[in-house]
C-alpha cells in the first residue's frame, strides 16, 4: 500500500497500489478457499449454458428464427441468473476483504437486489458501450471508472444511479491503479489456464479478492467525500 500523510487529520492513510491489493488477497484467500474456489466454480457452471448457445451457428439460408431465438434465451439467461450470482459473489469476496466469515447461501442475495442488479448492469455496459463507440479510450476509461457499482449495489445498497455517481468518484485519480489490475489479471488468468481448469479456478478467486480489497479500502478513504459529491446520503458503516 501507498503511504500519504494527511495534514488535516494528521495521519498516516493508506492507498491501495496493484501490488498491494494482489498481496493482500493471496493472503486472504487462504482462509477459506476450498469454499471460495466452490464459490467460483458454481459460477463458472451458471455460465456455461451460455457457452454452449454461443457454439449454435446460424444457417447459411435466410433468418435462422431458432438461433434468433437462442440468442435471445441467452441475454435473459445472462441478465436474470448469471448477472445476479456474480453479484452475490461480489458480496462474499467483500467480506473475505473485511475479514469476516460468510455462508454460501449468501452467493444468492443477489436475488434480493434483483431489479437493481439488472439495471445497473444494462446502465454500466450502456455507458461503456457507447464509450467505447465514440472511441476506445474513453470506453476503458469509464469502465475503470464504474468498476465499484457492483459493490455499491451489494454493500451500500445505494440506487442505480447513485451508485453509478458514487462510483465515479470514488475512483477518480485511481485510472492506472484499475487498469493495472485489470492488466494483471489478464496476465494472472493466462497462467491458470496454463495449469489447466483448476488453475482458473485459482486465478479467477485471487482476482475477485483482489478487486474486493481495492473496494474495501477506496470505500474507508474516500465513500463519504463521494457521497458529498455525488449529493447522495451516505448509508452508516456495518458494525462488525
Amino acid at each position: 500500500m501507498k503511504l500519504d500523510y494527511c495534514k488535516d487529520d494528521m495521519i498516516l492513510k493508506v492507498y491501495p497500489t496493484v501490488s498491494a491489493c494482489f498481496e493482500e488477497a493471496f493472503s486472504l484467500m487462504k482462509k477459506h478457499f476450498w469454499m471460495l474456489i466452490l464459490i467460483i466454480f458454481v459460477g463458472a457452471a451458471i455460465e456455461t449454458p451460455m457457452w454452449l448457445m454461443q457454439q449454435t451457428k446460424p444457417s447459411a439460408d435466410g433468418i435462422d428464427f431458432t438461433f434468433s431465438f437462442l440468442q435471445l434465451i441467452q441475454v435473459v439467461y445472462y441478465f436474470g441468473i448469471a448477472t445476479v450470482y456474480s453479484y452475490g459473489v461480489i458480496h462474499v469476496f467483500t467480506k473475505v476483504a473485511r475479514k469476516k466469515d460468510f455462508v454460501f447461501e449468501e452467493t444468492l442475495l443477489g436475488f434480493r437486489t434483483y431489479s437493481r442488479v439488472i439495471l445497473s448492469r444494462l446502465l454500466v455496459m450502456l455507458v461503456v458501450g457507447l464509450g467505447l463507440i465514440l472511441l476506445l479510450i474513453p470506453g476503458l476509461f469509464l469502465a475503470c471508472r464504474l468498476v465499484f457499482v457492483p459493490y455499491l449495489i451489494m454493500d451500500k445498497k445505494h440506487g442505480v444511479v447513485d451508485s453509478l455517481k458514487i462510483s465515479y468518484y470514488m475512483t477518480r485519480g485511481y485510472f492506472g491503479t484499475i487498469f493495472g489490475m485489470g492488466i494483471l489479471s489478464f496476465v494472472i488468468i493466462i497462467l491458470g489456464l496454463v495449469l489447466l481448469g483448476f488453475g482458473i479456478l485459482i486465478s479467477l478467486v485471487w482476482i475477485n479478492t483482489a478487486f474486493a480489497v481495492f473496494y474495501n479500502a477506496a470505500e474507508d478513504l474516500h465513500y463519504i467525500d463521494a457521497c458529498k459529491e455525488a449529493d447522495v446520503v451516505p448509508e452508516e458503516k456495518e458494525v462488525a
